[in-house]
């Protein structure tokens, strides 16, 4: 999110909105429970248990150039073919234009890159951490291209055969991603220096637009490209396959780049994967390891400590199979523009937010850059992101709910401030996360320690404390606790346990749901069960019996003593008192609205809410801030504006669009309803009012 949104009134709608709806989704009966979780979940931003966590900011000052433009480096540094590639790259027939002009500076952490590439001896490996847009991409292809360009100088201009960089992406997308710029600097060699972008999705048999891509897998085999784009699924393939023998024959010993792009995405047995795999490869293309640079590059690697780098250094050296000594960690920063001397040096507090509003930007901007602490806190969000509470307490020296609503405003203002030049004071990017929500569970004693000085301190609360992660016993009174269910029907709750004898005495335990928590609980629960005869798995016979501990008038058995080992005492004699439900007719029902559980669908479910449901309150709240689309004359939904999710399950993106949709169709015949009858309200005849309330007046 970008500065032009405003935080304060976004981070209180996301919270506001997502609390409605979970509340109205979820229809409590217990006006008790609601209450309590209405408070728990917040009205404003970063409260503890609300659905927003505390927002974290940064700035998006532009990162630290190089002292000179790219000209500057031609026959120095770079070639010069590969100069004029970048200078006048391939445009037409592609949506964007990669143009790096010759006079164009470089960032400082991309220039670093390139002489450690290019210049090092014995080559080296280096992994690029930086943010997203700091031109990660350029730091690793453009020493490629250079390394290939002279090549292609020392052959006389004959076109290189043979892979020598191979670049690993962990999504396809990412693949196609690199296609375009891949296409813009490689078309002016005329062919001589070509890629293959090669996926599940490549043809057997095709062709392209562009001489320099190689759009099929029999091209591929006949004549290889010197760079080739893949994933490790096909890098694999590529190994064991025989048709693709004739690729690792004719480039023997000629692979000396191999660049891993998110480098993040590897941990654990996929990192030891990937480095098993690039060991065959190396072996496979007759390369060794101290020949070939090695380029790893993510946006979300450590921090800038010594002990960071050390430890990045270790991960590439690890996987390269190289010493640690010939990796290098170069970071990307951002450059802070230097402010006037004048304001740099005041020592003025800044005004009240109310007067600041009145400012305008450049005076706004004046105002706040001639606070000390202001300039603190620009420095410091410029050197590492950080959190509301953290600002907050740095300004204010607390971190309440009502000083961090406070902050968020004035972080509004910091970002609508701007100089003569148009550069704001404190440009921010906001990562928002939505918490979700895994379950209840609540202590089974009703008079629970940790009950008191809260909503739940009320006697249409038959349980205790009430917590949003799972516990075995209460912390304020060790007696159980249970997951909280509701009823599918009307929404009664209670707790959900499973009867269980041990050595001829009878214990409560918790009853352990198997089912997903993250995949449309609420709104696809009925339906699963009858497609795949049931969505829930209910604990069988020989784990112990299904049980709802109640209220008493809603109980089938009361007065039962609950120890806090679990162990029930019929005569109710030891431990706390506990009423509970059990089966009639081999199937527990509701005290409430009478339904049965009936087998393969469970009428009682857990309460939970999973990023899905988050999601669909989040997007509109986005959508409201953004600019709408002018162009065109046909009307558009929400005015044309538009925002892009990514999910990681297909399955799930299928059914999020689907709902989606029918929200929006829900949406409308809700406006249409609304604004109908808003319509066929007559207006108010003020005579007749004015009369009546006289007579109203007369007879009180």
């Amino acid at each position: 999110m970008t500065a032009n949104f405003f935080y304060t009134g976004l981070t209180e709608q996301l919270n506001l909105r997502a609390s409605r709806a979970a509340l109205g989704l979820l229809s409590f009966r217990n006006d008790t429970l609601r209450e309590h979780l209405r408070e728990c979940f917040g009205q404003d931003a970063g409260l503890p248990g609300s659905f927003l966590a505390d927002p974290v900011f940064e700035t998006t000052f532009g990162w630290e150039q190089a002292d000179g433009g790219l000209n500057g480096l031609k026959g120095k540094l770079l070639h010069a073919d590969l100069i004029s590639a970048l200078n006048k790259p391939q445009k037409k027939g592609l949506v964007e234009d990669y143009t790096f002009s010759a006079t164009q500076r470089p960032y400082r952490h991309q220039l670093e890159a390139w002489r450690t590439l290019i210049e090092a001896e014995p080559k080296r490996s280096v992994l690029v951490s930086s943010g997203t847009g700091s031109g990660k991409t350029e730091c690793f292809l453009i020493p490629i291209l250079h390394d290939l360009a002279a090549e292609l100088e020392q052959h006389q201009g004959t076109p290189l055969t043979g892979v020598r960089a191979l670049f690993l992406y962990p999504l396809n997308a990412l693949i196609k991603s690199q296609k375009d710029r891949l296409v813009a600097w490689t078309e002016p060699f005329k062919g001589k220096l070509r890629f293959c972008l090669y996926n599940g999705d490549t043809p057997d048999q095709g062709k392209s637009d562009w001489q320099s891509e190689v759009a099929d897998r029999r091209t591929l085999r006949a004549d290889p490209p010197p760079i080739l784009v893949t994933n490790a699924t096909m890098l694999e393939y590529m190994l064991v396959r025989n048709e693709d023998r004739t690729i690792l024959d004719q480039s023997q010993g000629q692979l000396r780049w191999i660049v891993i792009d998110e480098a993040h995405s590897y941990q654990g047995s996929q990192a030891a994967e990937l480095t098993l795999l690039l060991r065959r490869v190396l072996h496979a293309f007759g390369s060794q390891a101290g020949e070939v640079h090695f380029v790893a590059t993510s946006a979300t690697l450590g921090d800038s400590s010594d002990e960071s780098r050390q430890r990045l250094a270790v991960f590439l050296a690890d996987i390269a199979g190289v010493s640690v000594d010939r990796v290098t960690v170069i970071e990307g920063k951002r450059e802070t523009p230097q402010l006037l001397d004048s304001l740099r040096l005041a020592n003025q507090a800044c005004p009240d937010i109310a007067t600041l509003r009145t400012l305008s930007p450049e005076l706004r901007f004046i105002a706040l850059a001639q606070d000390q602490i202001l300039r603190n806190l620009r420095t410091r969000l410029t050197q590492k992101p950080d959190q509301l509470s953290h600002i907050s307490s740095m300004l204010h020296d607390s971190g309440s709910a009502e000083l961090r609503h406070e902050t968020l405003e004035l972080l509004d203002l910091c970002s609508q401030a701007k100089n003569d030049k148009g550069e704001p004071f404190l440009p921010l990017r906001g990562p928002f996360f939505q918490r979700t929500l895994n379950g209840l569970w609540a202590c089974a004693n009703s008079g629970c320690e940790g009950r008191k000085n809260s909503r739940l301190d009320d006697n249409l609360w038959p349980f205790g404390a009430v917590f949003f992660e799972r516990h075995k016993h209460c912390p304020h009174c060790t007696t159980p606790v249970f997951d909280v269910v509701q009823c599918g029907e009307c929404g009664a709750e209670y707790l959900s346990a499973v009867e269980t004898p041990l050595e001829s005495k009878e214990y409560l335990k918790q009853h352990i749901y198997n089912q997903d928590e993250d995949e449309f609980q609420q709104e696809i629960e009925s339906l699963e069960a009858e497609e795949e005869g049931g969505a829930e798995e209910s604990p069988s016979a020989s784990n112990g019996h299904s049980r709802l501990l109640t209220e008493k008038q809603l109980g089938t058995v009361t007065n039962i003593g609950l120890s806090a080992n679990g162990q029930l005492d019929w005569s109710g004699k030891q431990g706390i008192l506990a009423h509970m439900r059990i089966p009639e007719d081999d199937a527990l029902s509701c005290a409430v609205c009478h339904a049965k559980d009936r087998s393969g669908n469970s009428l009682f479910r857990p309460i939970r809410l999973g990023a899905p449901f988050f999601l669909g309150t989040a997007i509109p709240t986005l959508l409201e801030p953004l600019p709408s689309m002018t162009t065109g004359q046909e009307a558009k939904p929400l005015e044309g504006k538009r925002l892009i999710t990514l999910t990681d399950s297909r399955q799930g993106t299928a059914r999020f669009a689907t709902k989606l949709q029918q929200e929006s169709e829900r949406n409308y015949v809700r406006s249409l309803l609304y604004h109908s009858l808003a319509a066929a309200v007559l207006p108010v005849d003020k005579l007749l009012l004015e009369k009546t309330q006289q007579e109203i007046a007369a007879f009180e």
